[in-house]
């Protein structure tokens, strides 16, 4: 016969009980989500130029810099890394855009005069220069002096008791590739996707670390270089180092992802500028583009992207506050995994935007020589390499001594031979090769 045991039975029972009521929260339990985290987009480039909406930041001022003629394809190469951070739901984006110039950082004696007080300053480009062509303003007396002592062994003594250790001589102008060096903050939205396409808006800071000499204008933050050349409207000029460049500027943006040819990535940008540099009268105003790209096998080792924009500027600068197409920028991009190599070609149509002194400067950083380049219709200015030296110094200060006895014929003959000697064409095409990587965390 069996018999059961009652209090074993219960007591069976409330175990299996106690398991059950301990184990519901567990097993009912839903594991929470784990946190979206930031996204990092990363990207470093090593390109041969600084080219940016048809600008060429570096590569023009590098010729005039090394005094050599404008080129379409010019070497002045820079580290740009980027990294992009955008918010978990990828609605913010903050961006930081490095410019790092690798060579020719180093200032430069770019007027190659023998005497000078100071940089940019008065001076003989070779012994025996008469004075009305290296100082026709009579600005620099000791100068003079010291140059006509050791043409002539003569000349009297401005300089109170002129020492050769004084200081006088061949200067380097503030011209080294590394006053180009800045960085970019962007912080942008983007917006729910709608039937009418995809909105962002943005702005955009940029800021030279070392202020670039390159100015036009005469800012009050400017010293003034009493010797230089060009004489007394001239004394705020591009070589002073205290000068202050346009590359020092931020804008407002809107970018309208259109909601056909999704495969394309059809967008049209707006762009407006406020500058404080100059007091504003050197920064672009507006810019309108036109971009797309297509990304040919996508998610393969091995793809190809080109990329296309077209750029409209409404407002050059708001000293000439010239209207046109700014640039038609085309670049194909080859990827190795992470790894790419990318070609561009800039096209800039309207060569009316560029044909200006407040773009190229005036000959020689000289604004009593803009009429150097007379016509803003006709894409030429003034060639760097025609400039500067002994040779081109003497070939001009001979033009400037023709004297037939009639001076309008005079002034026309004049005019020719020097602009055939220095004028050429402005580039309509930029090119530039960058090697990057890319990576997303």
């Amino acid at each position: 016969m069996n018999y059961s045991n009652p209090f074993s039975k219960i007591q069976t029972l409330s175990f299996l009980f106690l398991i059950l009521v301990f184990s519901f929260p567990i097993l009912s339990e839903t594991k929470p989500e784990e946190p979206k985290s930031l996204i990092v987009e990363t990207n470093t480039e090593i390109v041969s130029d600084f080219l940016w909406r048809g600008n060429s930041f570096v590569g023009e001022s590098q010729s005039r810099r090394n005094n050599a003629a404008y080129q379409s394809f010019t070497y002045a190469p820079a580290l740009q890394p980027t990294i992009n951070v955008w918010s978990p739901d990828k609605k913010f984006m903050w961006s930081l855009f490095g410019n790092f110039q690798l060579t020719n950082r180093d200032d430069r004696d770019s007027d190659r005069r023998l005497l000078q007080s100071s940089p940019g300053g008065v001076g003989p480009s070779y012994l025996g220069e008469e004075v009305k062509f290296f100082d026709p303003y009579g600005q620099d007396p000791c100068v003079q002096s010291v140059h006509e002592r050791i043409s002539t062994g003569e000349g009297s003594d401005p300089c109170l008791g002129y020492s050769p250790n004084q200081g006088y001589g061949p200067k380097k102008e503030p011209n080294g590739n590394r006053r180009a060096d800045g960085l970019f903050f962007t912080m942008s939205y983007q917006f729910d996707p709608t039937k009418w396409g995809e909105f962002s808006v943005g702005i955009w800071f940029y800021n030279t670390f070392q202020k670039t000499s390159n100015s036009l204008l005469a800012p009050g933050t400017q010293k003034q270089n009493l010797h230089t050349s060009g004489g007394p409207n001239n004394t705020f000029n591009t070589n002073n180092p205290d000068a202050i460049h346009r590359l020092m500027w931020h804008e407002y943006f809107v970018h309208w992802q259109l909601p056909f040819l999704k495969i394309v990535k059809p967008t049209i940008s707006y762009y407006t500028q406020y500058s404080t540099e100059n007091g504003g009268l050197m920064s672009g105003r507006n810019y309108i583009s036109l971009s797309g790209s297509y990304t040919f096998r996508e998610e393969k080792f091995f793809r190809i992207m080109p990329h296309f924009n077209l750029g409209y500027a409404m407002g050059n600068n708001a000293v000439d506050n010239r209207n046109g197409i700014q640039d038609i920028t085309t670049s194909t991009s080859f990827f190795f995994g992470d790894f790419f190599i990318k070609f561009a070609h800039i096209f800039r149509p309207d060569l009316y935007l560029w044909d200006t002194n407040n773009y190229f400067g005036y000959a020689g950083g000289d604004p009593n020589k803009s009429h150097w380049n007379r016509s803003s219709e006709d894409g030429k200015v003034v060639d760097p390499s025609r400039i500067y030296g002994a040779y081109n110094t003497s070939i001009l200060n001979s033009i400037e001594q023709i004297n037939t006895g009639n001076s309008l014929r005079d002034s026309i003959v004049k005019t020719w031979l020097r602009e055939a000697y220095t004028l050429q064409n402005i580039p309509a095409h930029l090119f530039y090769v960058s090697l990057g990587y890319s990576k997303t965390f």
